[in-house]
């Protein structure tokens, strides 16, 4: 017997442990709608967690069984309907994060060394190369290339000139 995944669970947050069935029901159902029921406008914390966890659809304590019946269609739909207030605090939380990854960008130095190496990187050059044009050993090159790819949160050469690509786009 095959298990077929529910299109939609509806989820009370005022069960016992509604945050760990909510983390259950996306490991093992990750392609079904996710829609809380008697959510809190004044409560954040839940709102974001939920939105954390990729719910889709929020109805309110106050909330009517049309209003349900109206969202459940909705998210089925592929939209996502919510009280203007929880719009309000989930666009904080985005505006929050995005502030956040502003300045997480702006603390980023680079040495004038590190900044060398990372434009010879983007045009492709290899640690040997960037080695010989730079008059300095294949080791040395190889300890700036990891310091440049932990700086810049990434994991891999191309990825590093992604972001050069990026800041050079930005004129940063």
């Amino acid at each position: 017997m095959s298990h077929r995944a529910p299109e939609v669970i509806l989820l009370n947050l005022a069960s016992a442990d509604s945050r760990a069935v909510m983390q259950a029901a996306r490991r093992h159902s990750p392609e079904s709608r996710l829609i809380v029921l008697g959510v809190s406008e004044e409560d954040e914390v839940s709102i974001v967690a939920c939105a954390e966890a990729g719910v889709r659809g929020y109805h309110l304590r106050s909330g009517s069984l049309a209003d349900l019946l109206d969202l459940v269609a909705s998210v089925l739909a592929g939209e996502s309907l919510c009280s203007p207030r929880i719009a309000a605090v989930l666009l904080r939380r985005v505006s929050a994060l995005a502030d956040q990854g502003r300045s997480e960008r702006k603390e980023l130095v680079l040495t004038e060394r590190e900044n060398q190496i990372l434009q010879l990187v983007e045009l492709g050059l290899s640690n040997r190369d960037i080695a010989t044009k730079l008059c300095i050993e294949v080791p040395t090159v190889k300890n700036h290339v990891h310091s440049l790819l932990s700086k810049l949160g990434v994991r891999r050469r191309a990825d590093a000139a992604a972001v050069m690509r990026g800041r050079t786009q930005a004129g940063i």
